[in-house]
């Protein structure tokens, strides 16, 4: 079998098997035993995996595949090393159950591979914590697919100030709408989410074609999210 299938396999094997599917679901060769783990893997996984419900261990597989591929763990031996690594500690095993957790319930592959990215980041301990970790991927979590995309149009200028000249990133929920007539009814809501958060901030109500209406902007914070969800180059 070619080492990417394996590895795929393995990561199927993983999350199958912590998770009890093999009993009902996946048959005897999902068991284990028979996915070669250890019983300190098979013990901290379990753990790790008795929330999540079994038909969604593939987006927690893609999530666990997502990772190994950002640190480049290319072989089935490589894989199952960075799965020990990220269940070395309580503090990585909590960071590995938050992210698949989150994986197993988003349609959107770019916050699935966002997942990967930030476990991946924290079982290299390139410069950033667990917690920092875990608070973007709460963050991940409490956003849905309008609120990113609410998000992304902030990061650019609006058409009505574009018209006139200027390049400000200044929205409001009437212009989302201008936008994206799909947004026309959660804009608000998108907006109170996204600032509990930090990614954009309000000047306060001003005078709009649509009436009196908060006006937003943006933060670093919300630009570096977006930097983060955006899928690497090359």
């Amino acid at each position: 079998m070619p080492a990417e299938q394996t590895r795929k396999s393995l990561a199927i094997r993983i999350t199958a098997a912590a998770l009890g599917a093999s009993a009902g679901l996946a048959g005897p060769d999902f068991a284990i035993a028979g996915a070669g783990i250890t019983p300190m893997l098979e013990d901290a996984l379990g753990h790790i995996f008795d929330r999540i419900d079994s038909h969604r261990r593939e987006n927690a597989a893609e999530t666990l595949m997502d990772a190994a591929d950002e640190l480049g763990a290319e072989t089935p031996e490589q894989f199952m090393k960075f799965i020990e690594d990220a269940v070395s500690n309580p503090e990585h095993q909590e960071l590995l159950a938050r992210a698949l957790i989150v994986a197993q319930d988003t349609a959107m592959r770019d916050k699935r591979r966002a997942l990967g990215r930030a476990l991946a980041s924290a079982v290299a301990e390139t410069g950033t914590t667990v917690d920092d970790e875990l608070a973007f991927i709460r963050t991940i979590a409490d956003l849905d697919s309008a609120d990113i995309r609410v998000l992304r149009l902030t990061n650019t200028v609006p058409e009505h100030l574009r018209a006139r000249g200027y390049d400000a990133k200044q929205w409001y929920p009437w212009s989302i709408a201008q936008a994206d007539l799909g947004l026309a009814g959660s804009a608000w809501t998108s907006f109170r989410v996204l600032e509990q958060h930090g990614l954009v901030w309000s000047s306060g109500d001003q005078l709009t074609p649509q009436g009196h209406e908060p006006e937003y902007e943006i933060t670093g914070l919300g630009e570096y999210f977006l930097a983060r969800l955006a899928e690497p180059e090359g």
